[in-house]
């Protein structure tokens, strides 16, 4: 199964009407599309690790040392 994972979804228009394109596609041939919050927690869901929480702690450790 394919599977396209977005961890952040667009904010302009036409990012968006393909984004959404893809998605249908990928719905279509029997596929997954994950994004924003839904490809986090598939992640999370699949690998047990909150990779979100990870990433966000390693930014305010380089950002606050």
């Amino acid at each position: 199964m394919l599977i396209r994972i977005m961890y952040y979804y667009p904010n302009r228009t036409q990012a968006i009407r393909i984004q959404s394109a893809l998605e249908d596609l990928y719905k279509a041939n029997g596929g997954a599309y994950y994004h924003g919050d839904s490809a986090w927690t598939y992640i999370h869901d699949k690998t047990e690790i909150d990779l979100l929480s990870i990433l966000k702690k390693l930014a305010h450790e380089k950002r606050y040392g």
